[in-house]
C-alpha cells in the first residue's frame, strides 16, 4: 500500500513544530465533497485570515481525473492544478452540488441587500465561470441541505421561530430579538444546549425547492416549508430520495423527561405527510447512507446506553415500504461513518477506526460481509464515491501527517495523493509503537512520538497524553494535541488505547464501560510502565496529560499515583461526576451511565486530598459538553485542600472566556502550547521556561 506520511527531520533542523506561530498559521484540508457525476471535486481549505486572530475557509476545486494504477502514480489530466473558487472575507462553507453541477456554499457576504447584513447566505457558483450569486436567504441560515440526483429537487433545513405565523413574521421575530438585544429562551423540554451554542429559539424545519431555471437571468430558490416540528422534536440529518419525491429525516423525540429516541422519518414531498419509516424502544436510529437509484437505505443503530448497557453500533438495512429493520453487517462490531453506496446497490463502502489506524471498508450487501480495503498506517474520512469509475476519494492522515486528499482504488486498496495545494510537514522524530497485555489478557497498545535525539545514552521525558471520548481512539492527525509539538522540544509522547477506545471490537468498549476509572486506568499505567522500560525513555522524568474524558484520567490519575508523575494537566475534565451527569449538555447519555454505583467507586472528586503532584487546570467557559462549573469546582477544592501559602502554591488554573470544549482561536491555541510547555519544562524538565507574554 501507498504510504503518505511524510519524512522526519532531524532534531535541530527548525520546523513548524518548533514555531508555535507557525505552526496554528499551516492551512488544513478540512473537507472533501464529490459532486455527483464524479467529475467535480472540491475541497474546504483553511488557513488563518488576513489579520491573523481567526481562521477562515476557502473553497478550492481539485483535478478530478488521475487514477490510482498498480505500481505508478498517474497524472492529471487537466495540466492546472488545484484552483481556487471563493475568496470570501468571513470564509464559506461547502453545502453541495446541483443536478447540473453547480456548487451551492453557505457564506456572509455583502450582497448589497441590508437584509442580508450579517446572516447566512446560500450561493451558488456557476460550473462554467462566473460570480457566486445570491439563491437562497434565512434568518437562521441554513444547517444541512440534500440534492436529488435526478430531480434536482433540493431539501434544506434552517431554524423558525415556534410562534411565527409565516415566514414574514418569522424574520420580523429575529429582527425584533436583534435589535432589542432579547436573548431570553423559554424551554419546555431537555437539552437545551448543544457543545457550544444554546438551543433556541428557532427550531430546525424542512424546506424543499424546485432545481433552479438556468434560462433565468436572476434565479433564486423558492422555500416551501414541508415540516412543522414541534417542541419535543428536534430535526438532524435529511436525505433526499433520488427522484426528489421523499425526504428521509432523522428526528430525536422527548418521550416523557429528559428520555428520548432518535428514530427515521419519510416525508411525501408532495402533500408533507410524514410517517415514522423505523423506530425502535431500545435503539436509536440514523441515516448512514442512500443508494444512487433509492432504493436501498442504511440506517445506524446505537443502543441506549446505561451504567449496565454499553454505547454500540450497528448499521441496518430498513425495508422502505414496512420499516422493517435486517443487520447490514455479520461479524463486524467497529463503528462505520461516511457510508457509500454503489450505484448498482450491491455493495457499500464505509470508514470506521481500527487497531490505530482508520480503514477503508466494503460491505456487500447480499452477504454481510466486510473485507477490509485499506490494509495501512492511514486513517480515512470524508469518504466519496465516483459512481462513473468506482474510485474513491477521501482525506487521509496518520499520527504524523495531516489530512490530506487521496484517490483510492477499490480493486487494490492502493492510494495516490490527489493535488490540493497543501504539503505535509516534516514531523521532528519517528513514530513507533509500544504493546503489551491487559491483567484479563486483552492486547494493549499505544503509539510513542520519540525525538530524534532520544537514546540510551540520552533519554527522553515521557508525556503521557491520554485521548478524549471516552470512546476514541489516537489513530489520527490532530492540530490541538499534536504530539510533534513536544516531540520538537525533546520529550517523547505515549498515546494509548485503553479500555473503551474504538478500533478494537465491541469487546474493548465493553470491558472499561461501567468502571471508566478502572480497567481503563490499568491498561494505561500498564503502557506506561512498559515504555518507562525502554532504555531511550527516562523513567525519573514524566507527566501525564489529558482532555475531556482524558482529563477525567488525568484527575483520576492525580488521585491515585502520589508522586509517581511530576506534574498533571488537565483540560476540560470531569471532576464531580454527580454534578457533571446533570449538568452537559449530553445529560441525557451521561445521567444513566454515571450511575450512584459508579460514581461511588470512580469520581475523581473523592480522591482530592491525595494529590501531590502539581496541576496545570484548563477550562473554557463556553463549553458546555464538560461545564465551566467543573473547572471551577476542581481549582477551588485543589486550593482547598492544599491549603498553602500563594506564593508556594504549585497548581495553575489557564482559563479561556470565550473558548468552548476545545481552544479553537489561533493565539489562543498557541497561549495553551506554550503554557502547557513552560509547566512542564518547570517540574519535568526542571527549567524555567518563560509564560507567554500577554498572561500578564
Amino acid at each position: 500500500m501507498t504510504d503518505t506520511s511524510p519524512e522526519t527531520v532531524p532534531a535541530d533542523a527548525p520546523s513548524i513544530f518548533h514555531d508555535l506561530r507557525a505552526f496554528v498559521a499551516e492551512p488544513r484540508s478540512t473537507g472533501l465533497f464529490l459532486s455527483p457525476a464524479g467529475d467535480r471535486l472540491v475541497a474546504a481549505r483553511t488557513e488563518l485570515n488576513k489579520k491573523k486572530n481567526g481562521y477562515v475557509t476557502a473553497l478550492w476545486e481539485l483535478p478530478h481525473t488521475a487514477r490510482a494504477t498498480r505500481g505508478h502514480r498517474s497524472a492529471p489530466s487537466q495540466g492546472a492544478g488545484p484552483r481556487r473558487l471563493t475568496r470570501g472575507v468571513d470564509g464559506e462553507a461547502l453545502a453541495g452540488f446541483t443536478a447540473h453541477g453547480d456548487l451551492l456554499f453557505t457564506a456572509k457576504r455583502d450582497t448589497g441587500d441590508e437584509e442580508d447584513k450579517d446572516e447566512t447566505t446560500l450561493f451558488l457558483l456557476p460550473r462554467g465561470g462566473g460570480e457566486a450569486f445570491k439563491v437562497a436567504r434565512r434568518h437562521g441560515g441554513f444547517t444541512s441541505l440534500s440534492i436529488a440526483r435526478d430531480s434536482g429537487r433540493i431539501a434544506l433545513t434552517s431554524g423558525v421561530h415556534p410562534h411565527a405565523a409565516d415566514d414574514a413574521d418569522d424574520r420580523a421575530i429575529a429582527a425584533e430579538r436583534r435589535e432589542t438585544k432579547t436573548s431570553a429562551i423559554l424551554h419546555t423540554g431537555h437539552p437545551v444546549r448543544y457543545w457550544d451554542h444554546d438551543l433556541g429559539p428557532a427550531r430546525d424545519q424542512v424546506f424543499v425547492a424546485e432545481p433552479l431555471d438556468p434560462a433565468d437571468p436572476h434565479p433564486e430558490l423558492e422555500l416551501r416549508r414541508l415540516t412543522s416540528f414541534g417542541p419535543a422534536e428536534r430535526l438532524g440529518d435529511v436525505l433526499i430520495s433520488p427522484d426528489g419525491s421523499v425526504v428521509y429525516a432523522q428526528v430525536t423525540v422527548t418521550l416523557h423527561g429528559t428520555t428520548a429516541r432518535t428514530r427515521v422519518l419519510a416525508i411525501d414531498v408532495a402533500s408533507g405527510d410524514a410517517r415514522t419509516l423505523a423506530a425502535e424502544d431500545d435503539h436509536n436510529l440514523g441515516l448512514a447512507g442512500l443508494s444512487p437509484d433509492g432504493t436501498v437505505l442504511l440506517l445506524s443503530r446505537s443502543t441506549v446506553a446505561s451504567d449496565r448497557t454499553p454505547l454500540a453500533m450497528a448499521l441496518m438495512k430498513v425495508d422502505l415500504e414496512t420499516g422493517e429493520l435486517a443487520p447490514a453487517t455479520t461479524g463486524f462490531s467497529n463503528w462505520p461513518a461516511d457510508v457509500r453506496i454503489t450505484p448498482d446497490s450491491t455493495a457499500a463502502y464505509f470508514t470506521a477506526d481500527r487497531e490505530g489506524h482508520g480503514a477503508i471498508h466494503r460491505l456487500d450487501l447480499a452477504s454481510g460481509e466486510v473485507t477490509v480495503l485499506t490494509d495501512d498506517r492511514n486513517h480515512y474520512s470524508a469518504l466519496h464515491l465516483d459512481e462513473r469509475t468506482g474510485q474513491l476519494v477521501a482525506l487521509a492522515d496518520a499520527i504524523d501527517a495531516p489530512q490530506l486528499p487521496v484517490r483510492c482504488d477499490p480493486a487494490t486498496g492502493e492510494t495516490t495523493p490527489i493535488p490540493c495545494g497543501i504539503e505535509a510537514p516534516a514531523v521532528p522524530g519517528t513514530l513507533t509503537e509500544v504493546t503489551t497485555t491487559a491483567e484479563d489478557g486483552t492486547p494493549l497498545r499505544a503509539w510513542l512520538c520519540l525525538p530524534e535525539t532520544a537514546s540510551a545514552e540520552d533519554p527522553a521525558p515521557l508525556l503521557l497524553w491520554i485521548h478524549g471520548g471516552p470512546f476514541g481512539s489516537w489513530n489520527a492527525w490532530t492540530w490541538r494535541w499534536n504530539p510533534w509539538t513536544a516531540t520538537a522540544r525533546g520529550y517523547a509522547v505515549l498515546l494509548p488505547d485503553p479500555a473503551i477506545s474504538t478500533g478494537y471490537g465491541q469487546e474493548m468498549i465493553d470491558r472499561g464501560w461501567d468502571q471508566l476509572g478502572g480497567s481503563p486506568y490499568d491498561d494505561i499505567m500498564r503502557l506506561t510502565h512498559t515504555t518507562l522500560d525502554r532504555e531511550d525513555i527516562d523513567a525519573e522524568r514524566k507527566a501525564a496529560l489529558g482532555g475531556s474524558y482524558g482529563g477525567y484520567m488525568a484527575n483520576w490519575i492525580a488521585g491515585h499515583t502520589g508522586d509517581f508523575f511530576d506534574c498533571i494537566v488537565t483540560h476540560a475534565s470531569l471532576w464531580a461526576l454527580d454534578q457533571f451527569r446533570g449538568t452537559t449538555d449530553a445529560a441525557s447519555h451521561w445521567n444513566a451511565h454515571l450511575s450512584d454505583e459508579h460514581n461511588a467507586k470512580y469520581n475523581p472528586a473523592d480522591g482530592t486530598c491525595e494529590i501531590t503532584a502539581p496541576m496545570l487546570v484548563i477550562h473554557g467557559d463556553k463549553d458546555y459538553r464538560v461545564p465551566i462549573g467543573e473547572g471551577l469546582r476542581l481549582w477551588f477544592e485543589l486550593l482547598t485542600s492544599a491549603d498553602q501559602d500563594p506564593a508556594q502554591n504549585p497548581h495553575r488554573f489557564l482559563y479561556f472566556p470565550d473558548e468552548n470544549h476545545w481552544i479553537l482561536s489561533p493565539n489562543n491555541s498557541v497561549i495553551w502550547y506554550e503554557t502547557v510547555f513552560a509547566f512542564v519544562d518547570r517540574h519535568v524538565g526542571g527549567k524555567d521556561s518563560d509564560l507567554p507574554r500577554l498572561l500578564g
